[in-house]
């Protein structure tokens, strides 16, 4: 069996979520793959294990660098389409639908679904447009929800049989894509959040708990984001107005190695948000043997399961009495940790590669059973780089 894979996330990644996940499907694959990119600064690919691509101005800023990674990314994708030269095609993202009038009638297509974020949120997401990611699952043969939760999302918000959606977990493994960098200047006793702070990551409701914890627990705790960029005007006034401004670091961005490091030495990982696909900084903090607090919303409950501490999203007050438990219960925190190493036993790459493998085989054997009727799109001569 082979497999095509699109450009679109090793063209809007340097690194991320979604590029990592179809990076570990190469890895991990048991079936013949192409990636049809050309020009990519993505970290994963920086081996060429699995591409023959160029790197193009990795250093720059320059605005116009995407455009022409992403010119020549989609003509050699669409050269790959028209080739013919496979079994399935799973693109990449569903952010665009160029490929359905390039993609064979009796070529099955399969797509993965990490959140239905853009559809739960849409005054967030203005420019995002509906239509095209409802065109492609109404395309394609198997669609590939990474968890229940985003499944039944998919299931309730657009118009899809639930026979051809499949829920396939992320995997984790510890592999480092990026240089280890400094060694990062870590307060003795922290609590950890990382990412994105705005939206529906819920950022403040961390904060506030902060605040509400007991004077003697939260005098020489600090706060410690990675990644999601400076902290913004209203975030100082938030730290400022409950006294943690002083106390409130950011890092970023940082190296796999820093990241590790952080969540190594951390308290605690608290991740206050009200969505999520998946969650995969849960399975990160749990390689780094890190007592996890989770929002009781979304997949948290289906991932974590009994491995974290809970707490409703939008309450700071449940939130800082989970906290003063952690920081305080020895016992409890050396429990997390064990369960949290157990619960990571349950995903792995490879399991992911075998459950995808099925979907993929599901898939074939559904078009050859169902036939779609031939819709050739229209020729589009190939061009060289």
């Amino acid at each position: 069996m082979r497999v095509l894979y699109d450009h679109q996330a090793f063209t809007l990644q340097d690194f991320g979520g979604v590029s990592r996940y179809h990076h570990e499907l190469l890895c991990h694959a048991n079936w013949q793959s192409e990636l049809a990119v050309a020009l990519s600064n993505n970290l994963y690919l920086r081996d060429r294990q699995h591409s023959r691509h160029h790197t193009f101005l990795p250093d720059s800023s320059l605005p116009a660098r995407w455009r022409v990674i992403r010119y020549f990314n989609q003509r050699a994708s669409r050269r790959a389409l028209q080739r013919d030269n496979f079994d399935v095609f799973h693109p990449t993202l569903a952010d665009d639908d160029y490929f359905l009038e390039l993609l064979p009638a009796g070529r099955p297509l399969v797509v993965t679904i990490h959140d239905m974020i853009p559809a739960l949120f849409p005054e967030h997401y203005p420019d995002r447009n509906g239509a095209v990611l409802n065109r492609i699952v109404q395309r394609a043969t198997r669609i590939i929800a990474v968890s229940e939760h985003t499944r039944a999302d998919l299931l309730r918000l657009l118009p899809v049989a639930p026979e051809k959606v499949r829920v396939v977990h992320h995997g984790y493994t510890e592999r480092e894509f990026t240089a280890a960098g400094p060694a990062l200047p870590m307060p003795e006793r922290y609590v950890l959040f990382t990412g994105s702070r705005a939206l529906y990551k819920n950022f403040g409701v961390l904060a506030e708990a902060l605040a509400l914890l007991p004077p003697a627990l939260g005098q020489d705790l600090h706060l410690v984001c990675a990644g999601g960029g400076p902290f913004t005007a209203a975030e100082r006034e938030l730290l400022a107005a409950t006294g943690w401004a002083a106390r409130a670091h950011q890092f970023g961005p940082v190296s796999d190695a820093q990241l590790n490091q952080l969540y190594r030495h951390a308290q605690a990982f608290v991740f206050p948000s009200e969505y999520e696909g998946f969650g995969l900084p849960i399975l990160e903090a749990y390689g780094q043997q890190c007592p996890v607090l989770l929002s009781e919303a979304s997949c948290f409950p289906e991932i974590a399961r009994e491995a974290a501490l809970y707490f409703p999203a939008t309450q700071p007050g449940a939130l800082a009495e989970q906290l003063a438990r952690v920081l305080t219960d020895a016992a409890l925190r050396r429990n997390l940790i064990r369960l949290g190493q157990l619960r990571l036993l349950d995903f792995t790459w490879q399991h992911t590669a075998r459950r995808t493998r099925a979907v993929y085989e599901e898939a074939c054997h559904t078009t050859r059973m169902h036939p779609l009727p031939t819709q050739p799109g229209p020729y589009i001569p190939a061009l060289e780089l």
